[in-house]
């Protein structure tokens, strides 16, 4: 008797366990910053070693950084084409900056709407089957910075704005947590892709049920919780919070990098 296994041939992969046994630099980080508008995300983004913006917002018009498109994406497939020229071409670019994911999944969700619905938004929410195709789509960006991110050997960095998203209590009343503002299709697979997750927020208490900044320093909060989606993987760790400056996060990181 043939088994499955003797008809069908599978290819794998050849596998050298002394070369992952010295392969033991960290890769460049994969970041998403998110917060409340003009709190600095770009401002700090731009700070990263010789930055390249891909633009899917005019956020970045007085940052004297290289930016692609001139103007903002206004397709799914102008912000495809410029992930592909980025893999592509020849260049001394060491960080690349996605600036905004939300309004990326803005366009994903434009294209699915008229290609798969006929522009019917009712027909696009039903079973929310044309937010979980647009979701889908998002992966397509992130296998695509993880190319560019081998090949080019650049930090990645995602900035989106934030929002109050449901959070489920399995064992009492749901809540609202911060997270970026992105439908869960699409936040769960970037969750799972990034390695550091910053929430950026300005220093406030509420007094009589309205919030009151205090003092003028930005944080970046690295400590996940009910009430805010954040984290790092190992060997990204960062402490809860730190101030929301490149130079800050640049002398955690190397602490990292050194042991």
């Amino acid at each position: 008797m043939t088994s499955r296994s003797d008809k069908e041939k599978v290819s794998v992969r050849d596998i050298d366990i002394l070369s992952c046994m010295t392969d033991t630099a960290t890769p460049p980080p994969r970041l998403v910053i998110y917060g409340e508008p003009k709190i600095g995300k770009t401002t700090f983004a731009s700070k990263w070693p010789d930055p390249l913006l891909i633009q899917t917002e005019d956020g970045a018009a007085g940052l004297r950084i290289p930016k692609i498109p001139e103007t903002p994406c206004q397709s799914w497939e102008e912000l495809m084409h410029c992930l592909r020229e980025v893999y592509n071409q020849d260049h001394d670019r060491k960080t690349l900056i996605l600036d905004t994911l939300d309004r990326a999944e803005q366009l994903a969700q434009r294209k699915v709407l008229n290609k798969h619905f006929e522009g019917d938004k009712s027909k696009y929410m039903a079973y929310h089957k044309g937010p979980m195709i647009a979701g889908e789509m998002i992966s397509e960006v992130l296998f695509a910075l993880d190319l560019i991110r081998k090949r080019k050997n650049m930090n990645i960095v995602l900035i989106a704005h934030d929002g109050l998203l449901p959070g489920a209590n399995a064992l009492g009343e749901d809540f609202k947590k911060w997270a970026p503002n992105l439908s869960k299709h699409a936040w769960n697979r970037t969750r799972d892709w990034a390695d550091q997750i910053g929430h950026a927020q300005s220093n406030f208490k509420v007094f009589d049920k309205k919030a009151q900044e205090i003092g003028k320093d930005r944080w970046l909060h690295f400590r996940g919780s009910p009430g805010r989606d954040a984290g790092t993987r190992v060997g990204y760790e960062m402490p809860y919070k730190i101030k929301l400056d490149f130079d800050e996060y640049s002398k955690h990181m190397k602490e990292q990098i050194n042991g």
